[in-house]
């Protein structure tokens, strides 16, 4: 290479290196007018800087200046012809414009080339509820709780609220149906609310077709009975059974036939250290409660059952048969009233040795402050007071009959429905 050459090449190095040092300074700039907030000093450096001219069009907008937001906007757009925010503030210039359709079609722009732009969302979100077009609402909230989780803790309180509209609840439960990433939180806020109606309305719209799971189901069912709505829990519950063609006894699975599951009007069998549950075969497809007790301490209850029986008179019957169990007082059935607690009656203690037998208790139900009881059997001893037991408790053929003037009521009568 002459030397003419390399002198030209080291200059047009030289030069390079220089612009690339200007441009870095200039870059750094720039950043440090953004961090500082200053719009101006942005512009003057970048004229050309999206953010900044986005934000300087909501400053104009502010102010009342729609034709500087305008030229603002399309300023981005020129420089980024599919950055929908640009539209957006199209949009928001056509509002202050009072052209709704225009606004409308730009905001539409907006969420198709920014699906991010939460403020698009929201006003699309708020024109739809003004058009009561509740799916359209939807299909925008999801979009944001999507993007934004975090905003569910304002979205939810104000989709439980619009869920008093049964169209809404009945929107709301389609699109609850198809699972969203948010659907868990929705229904954990509607049951937190302060109108239970409006928690089940949604709740029956997705059950009517399908759309609450076994978990789901039960725990409405579960909020249901701490609300005191006894009534419609046990209604609710008892649903699927009468649709399968099963009979609905007063005592439910008196027998141990299925599986207790623990949940509504069926038995609870809270897991207690030191006891051992099981179901043994006791004939013509019923079972038999087994307890065998390890020598602990136990103070809760081996198992308990939801009531909801009528004022009247009852008698609990069972089959009962111990071995070797050595307990002082002993375990007992208990019928208690739910709220307020109150024992209705207790049977003699459950110790010693016992071959198979039959057994039954009598109690009445009051007219007044005992809508909902419970069957318990537990410790005989003092409320709350442990005793260590060893041994064991069978019990089968659990079932109750009301006891009218001269006659008592079958033991698959439907009492409670």
């Amino acid at each position: 290479m002459t030397r003419p050459l390399r002198w030209c090449l080291i200059a047009v190095l030289g030069v390079a290196a220089l612009f690339a040092a200007w441009r870095i300074v200039h870059l750094l700039r720039v950043d440090a007018a953004v961090e500082r907030g200053d719009i101006a000093a942005v512009l003057r450096l970048d004229p050309d800087h999206a953010e900044a001219l986005l934000a300087d069009a909501g400053r104009r907008l502010q102010a009342g200046d729609v034709d500087g937001a305008e030229r603002q906007a399309r300023n981005v757009l020129r420089r980024t012809p599919i950055d929908g925010r640009g539209y957006r503030v199209l949009a928001q210039v056509a509002e202050r414009r009072k052209q709704p359709d225009r606004a409308l079609a730009l905001y539409r722009i907006a969420v198709a080339r920014a699906p991010r732009d939460v403020q698009s969302r929201a006003w699309l979100a708020q024109h739809a509820l003004d058009q009561r077009d509740y799916p359209g609402l939807l299909h925008h909230v999801d979009r944001v709780l999507a993007l934004s989780p975090g905003a569910g803790a304002r979205l939810y309180p104000l989709l439980t609220r619009l869920s008093a509209d049964p169209d809404f609840a009945e929107a709301l439960a389609q699109t609850l149906r198809s699972r969203p990433a948010w659907r868990n939180g929705m229904l954990a806020a509607l049951q937190a609310g302060s109108d239970p109606a409006v928690a089940d309305r949604v709740l029956s719209a997705l059950h009517r077709n399908g759309g609450l799971d076994q978990a789901e189901f039960d725990g409405w069912i579960e909020g249901l009975m701490r609300q005191g709505r006894l009534g419609e829990a046990q209604a609710r519950w008892a649903g699927p059974i009468l649709a399968s063609g099963r009979a609905l006894p007063m005592l439910f699975n008196g027998d141990f036939a299925s599986t207790p599951s623990g949940v509504g009007f069926d038995w609870r069998l809270p897991r207690t250290v030191g006891v051992l549950v099981e179901f043994e075969a006791a004939g013509a497809g019923r079972n038999a409660l087994s307890a065998r007790f390890l020598g602990r301490r136990i103070a809760g209850d081996v198992a308990s059952h939801a009531l909801l029986l009528p004022p009247g008179r009852y008698r609990l019957h069972w089959r009962q048969r111990i071995d070797g169990m050595n307990a002082d007082p002993g375990l007992e059935w208990r019928v208690a009233c739910m709220q307020p607690a109150s024992v209705l009656a207790r049977s003699d203690p459950m110790r010693g040795n016992t071959p198979w037998k039959r057994v039954h208790l009598s109690f009445e139900v009051p007219a007044q402050t005992c809508a909902g009881q419970w069957l318990q059997l537990g410790n005989a001893g003092a409320a709350g007071a442990g005793q260590v037991i060893d041994g064991a408790l069978r019990v089968a053929d659990v079932r109750l009959e009301r006891i009218l003037a001269n006659r008592t009521t079958p033991a698959g009568d439907t009492a409670g429905l």
